[in-house]
């Protein structure tokens, strides 16, 4: 069971945003420069996706659970330690390996990206704000709260038209099942959305990877 209820959730999430405002701006700015550099699809393009999506995982990581969650949870460090680790090895594996070319996947895994980052962007908040009314101080918003960073990243790993880069979404896809957790121990049934699509993004990466595979073995 988790060491806290909703109410103090919502209070750490809206004490966060209190005490990094207006990083929020830059935080939306960084995700929308990524998922624009897509259009591009050069190499370079690809590494400077990388590059911000690992600055926003380390972000999250250090800002928000290694400095507001530390006092409420147990796990706190470990998480940040996690979510530092995910943003080193997009850094790595985009920015310096250049492992990956982003750009219009295809039907299925194009239309799953534009769900997930729209979500991202602003289903998140939104959906938040208007059902549960939640006030705008303690919503997650993209860039700078662990759930929209989470499918932000598994959006943009769609949009690999050639062998997505599974390993790089497996902590993401780990948060996802976190969040359904969470969605379940607090009480906060609007968290079982993106939880549900963190898991399905998964799944259609996994099955892209697969199907160009068989494609190239049968070519």
């Amino acid at each position: 069971m988790l060491p806290f209820e909703a109410s103090t959730w919502l209070a750490i999430l809206g004490q966060y945003n209190t005490a990094i405002w207006p990083l929020h701006g830059i935080g939306a700015l960084l995700a929308l420069v990524a998922v624009g550099l897509v259009i591009p699809g050069s190499r370079a393009a690809g590494r400077v996706i990388g590059l911000l999506l690992g600055v926003l995982w380390i972000w999250t990581g250090v800002a928000f659970f290694g400095g507001s969650l530390a006092p409420f949870h147990f796990a706190s460090e470990w998480l940040a330690g996690v979510f530092v680790a995910q943003g080193l090895m997009l850094v790595f594996a985009l920015t310096l390996m250049g492992q990956a070319r982003f750009g219009w996947p295809g039907r299925l895994g194009g239309g799953a990206a534009m769900v997930v980052i729209a979500h991202a962007f602003v289903g998140y908040p939104l959906l938040d704000a208007a059902l549960a009314e939640t006030p705008w101080t303690q919503l997650q918003y993209v860039g700078v709260a662990p759930g929209p960073v989470m499918l932000l990243t598994l959006g943009l790993l769609l949009l690999v038209p050639s062998r997505p880069p599974l390993v790089l979404a497996i902590i993401p896809l780990l948060w996802a099942l976190v969040t359904g957790y969470m969605a379940w121990g607090l009480g906060l049934p609007l968290e079982y959305f993106p939880a549900v699509l963190g898991v399905a993004s998964f799944a259609v990466l996994v099955a892209l990877r697969f199907r160009r595979k068989k494609r190239r073995l049968s070519g």
